[in-house]
């Protein structure tokens, strides 16, 4: 049994599979993703939310671009200083246009998040590129 880092073996093994230039999606509670798979934590209105799950899976992975809804710098500046405090530097798009490329990730994580934009797409790395 493991006994650190991610303990949900469905969360775990979506990321485990997770290659290079593949993306990934964290989303608010709200965020349309058609037939991407999901693994949803939320488990009500605000719980989890997306800080703490950013905190979570962030540091268990390698990342090398991530996107932003624009709307989030001034909706959501919370969630966009918890994502840099993560190393990242979001890219803004239009907010459709994030829409539509989340629909291309591999997978997505819900949290229970229910403030606007609290959104980041990612695409993996290479660990040992670096």
């Amino acid at each position: 049994m493991i006994t650190t880092g991610i303990i949900h073996a469905d969360l775990a093994r979506h990321l485990a599979g997770l290659r290079h230039t593949e993306h990934l999606v964290i989303c608010d509670s709200g965020l349309p993703l058609g037939d991407v798979p999901t693994v949803d934590l939320g488990y009500r209105y605000g719980q989890p939310g997306f800080i703490d799950v950013i905190e979570t899976i962030l540091p268990a992975v390698t990342l090398e671009a991530s996107w932003i809804s624009q709307p989030m710098v001034q909706a959501n500046p919370k969630c966009l200083s918890a994502l840099r405090n993560q190393g990242l530097s979001p890219q803004e798009l239009d907010h459709e246009d994030f829409k539509v490329r989340a629909l291309a990730a591999k997978f997505a994580v819900r949290t229970g998040e229910d403030t606007f934009y609290a959104n980041v797409i990612c695409r993996a790395g290479v660990p040992f590129a670096k």
